[in-house]
């Protein structure tokens, strides 16, 4: 009985670690789509001062409208790296939960073992007093 509390103990620590993993992984994947949407604000705001500046120096409507076209799809991907953080950022707390989770089941498992531990050695103890007062 023991060492399947110990097993389980041990399991529920790899449980744990696994967790933990994960979720330094996921806040990675966090950090990576917050950056991504820094350069997309950075693209855009780059693109947008080198489109007023051609427009200060009279620049054809051709070009002008290249330079729309572009900051337009600068905009779509800055959306599309928005709604990949937020996803990042939900895997990311989903996971906080599982690592929650899997610290209480370790905890829970530590407790089931020293309960165990005590009432066997509460056992013995009475064994040992019961045999004492047997060779008296």
């Amino acid at each position: 009985m023991r060492d399947a509390r110990l097993r389980d103990e041990r399991g529920r620590r790899g449980d744990l670690a696994t967790a933990v993993g994960d979720a330094q992984s996921a806040a990675l994947g966090v950090d990576t789509t917050a950056a991504h949407v820094a350069s997309c604000h950075a693209a855009i705001a780059d693109a947008t001062a080198r489109r007023d500046h051609l427009l200060t120096r009279g620049a054809t409507i051709a070009t002008l409208a290249h330079l729309d076209r572009y900051v337009q799809r600068l905009r779509h991907a800055l959306d599309a790296a928005r709604a990949e953080h937020l996803r990042a950022t939900a895997r990311h707390r989903g996971q906080l939960d599982a690592v929650d989770a899997a610290r209480g089941r370790l905890i829970a498992a530590r407790a089931d073992r020293e309960i165990i531990e005590r009432h066997f050695a509460a056992w013995r103890a009475q064994r040992r007093k019961l045999a004492e007062r047997r060779e008296d």
